[in-house]
């Protein structure tokens, strides 16, 4: 009996290794900054001062909940993102994004390819030791119409952000804090007001991050994983309700 228990406990341990070795080798992964829901760099739905590294590029897809992404008058509708980004310089970020509501095509014979939208992140100053990094943002900044009837989820915005290595239970902190105008004319906006959170890097999980933020509207909560070093799922609760999640693939140029 003693010696069928030792096998027993020996094949548990063993798999127990193996299991933590294959999420240790699919999940472990540095992460400095990943893509938000409106597929820019940022927190769960917010904007933060931080960009991908220099030659990034990212193709991703979100699902926005209807209850706070109103679009076409204020009409409430599920909303489905694709987008790509590019950061070619260490200091530029450059987003392209096409905006489906769900219906769309089913109130009229003209076919609606989506809202198509360009965003642009500058980063004037980085992060220093006692000082946040800078990025100023520029969301759906090109319409095809003067009066910008054709452009939604715009924003035009200043954000800073610093983080603060705990290195204990916590292995990072980080602090985002930004304004947001509608100076820019437009159907709809996003991140209009005084908007801020904070994201937090679990010690011994890189993988992993927990964020807590209020979008100058609602409060949200949201999680992001890393798996492979590619592959980026992004999930949580708008207005802490309502889900809206995301995913994306990243690589690096040349």
């Amino acid at each position: 009996m003693s010696h069928i228990f030792k096998i027993s406990f020996f094949k548990i341990g063993y798999n127990f290794v193996i299991v933590a070795l294959l999420i240790y080798f699919i999940f472990s992964d540095k992460i400095s900054c990943a893509q938000s829901l409106t597929g820019m760099s940022g927190g769960y739905s917010i904007p933060t001062a931080e960009l991908q590294k220099d030659k990034s590029v990212w193709f991703g897809y979100s699902f926005l909940n209807k209850k706070y992404n109103k679009v076409w008058n204020d009409d409430p509708r599920n909303v489905h993102i694709g987008y790509a980004t590019i950061n070619y310089l260490p200091f530029l970020e450059i987003g392209l994004r096409v905006s489906y509501p769900e219906g769309a095509n089913q109130e009229g014979d003209k076919k609606y390819i989506g809202d198509r939208m360009i965003s642009a992140r500058i980063k004037p100053l980085n992060e220093g030791k006692w000082h946040p990094s800078v990025v100023i943002g520029l969301q759906g900044f090109y319409t095809t119409t003067d009066e910008g009837s054709a452009s939604y989820f715009n924003s035009t915005y200043l954000v800073i952000t610093k983080n603060f290595a705990i290195n204990k239970v916590i292995k990072n902190v980080g602090l985002s804090l930004g304004y947001g105008s509608d100076v820019m004319p437009a159907s709809t906006y996003q991140f209009i007001g005084l908007f801020g959170g904070i994201k937090i890097t679990p010690q011994y999980l890189g993988f992993l991050e927990l964020m807590l933020e209020y979008d100058a509207n609602n409060w949200n909560i949201g999680s992001r994983i890393t798996i492979l070093k590619h592959i980026i799922i992004l999930a949580g609760f708008e207005g802490m309700d309502s889900f809206s999640g995301g995913i994306s693939y990243r690589f690096m140029l040349p």
